[in-house]
């Protein structure tokens, strides 16, 4: 009889896209499994069409897709769940779908009363894919895989429609990330643009509906050209047109994971998290500058702990223009 397998992550999109390192490891433990997953709207796109993966279920807030409708939907259907959200909702449908369970849990329970007071250390033990397989290894899961997504014909030619014109090595610049402490100022990254073109290299402009702030202060600074501008393309257009790019330089966020699972470098700058934990697998490349007080998060939040920001503050334009050039062979 096949086993039926469903997986749980629907937010937010790094960590939905480093949860598909577990589908290699699944599918050599259970060679014959049905895999299904759950995720949200914006990223099923990134899913339907893996190999690994049978269907794509949509989570929503409300109708037919919320929480309660999908776990009645899916009511019995697997026999093992693996809830790598490890959320109310999560819970709620991975106890409904099958009788055998499995989750990724960040924290004891003395861990999570204790962030409740600000206490929150950050966890730098190992990368996240390993703390994803160390949830899926009662089931059989070894090592993680590589990351992957699936990118469709529409997703491709949305990208080749953002791209299009662009001739020559092009560079892609994502300054925007959810949390403020995340963030490198939007005028530094207009000066690696510039030092970058004054190279001969393009410049495309990477992100989403969220990093309008960011794209503003990079927009009133930068002063040579932009090339393509990627922000209004969803996330399956992103991920193509970041496969068509040499490198990506980006504070730590989604499009890093998004730009390593298609195969493009990444320059990856970071503050207040873990590289241990977050960082690109060569051939990208981490910077931080190591501060004693750093990483102070796990996620990074809206304001500094020490009120310096120093750990992003005092990364130099010069140093990520430097690594940028190295990484690209110039």
């Amino acid at each position: 009889m096949t086993t039926r397998i469903l997986v749980i992550r629907y937010s937010a999109l790094g960590d939905v896209v480093l949860a598909t390192s577990l589908l290699e490891p699944l599918r050599r433990a259970y060679p014959e499994a049905r895999i299904e997953w759950v995720t949200s709207a914006p990223y099923a796109p990134l899913l339907r069409g893996l190999p690994e993966l049978a269907e794509v279920h949509v989570l929503g807030r409300d109708g037919e897709d919320s929480p309660w409708a999908l776990a009645s939907r899916l009511r019995g259907r697997f026999d093992l769940a693996l809830d790598l959200q490890n959320k109310l909702k999560s819970a709620l449908i991975a106890q409904a779908a099958a009788p055998l369970r499995a989750a990724f849990r960040r924290r004891t329970v003395r861990q999570s009363l204790l962030s409740l007071f600000g206490q929150d250390p950050p966890l730098v033990r190992a990368h996240q894919t390993r703390l994803y397989a160390e949830a899926a290894s009662h089931l059989g899961v070894g090592e993680p895989g590589r990351v992957k997504i699936a990118l469709s014909g529409q997703a491709r030619a949305l990208a080749a429609d953002a791209l299009r014109g662009l001739d020559g090595p092009a560079v892609a610049l994502a300054p925007g990330a959810r949390w403020a402490t995340k963030r490198w100022p939007g005028e530094r990254f207009a000066a690696v643009a510039d030092a970058l073109a004054s190279k001969g290299l393009r410049i495309v402009l990477a992100g989403g509906p969220g990093d309008r702030d960011a794209f503003a202060a990079f927009r009133a600074a930068v002063r040579s050209r932009v090339d393509a501008d990627l922000s209004f393309l969803p996330v399956d257009g992103l991920a193509a047109a970041l496969e068509r790019v040499q490198l990506l330089i980006a504070c730590d966020s989604g499009p890093v994971h998004l730009a390593t699972a298609v195969g493009t470098p990444v320059l990856a700058l970071f503050g207040p998290t873990s590289v241990a934990r977050w960082g690109p697998p060569p051939p990208g490349r981490a910077i931080a500058l190591g501060l004693r007080c750093s990483p102070c998060s796990n996620h990074g939040g809206e304001v500094c702990p020490e009120r310096h920001h120093r750990c992003l503050g005092d990364l130099s334009p010069e140093a990520v223009v430097a690594a940028a050039l190295e990484m690209l062979g110039r």
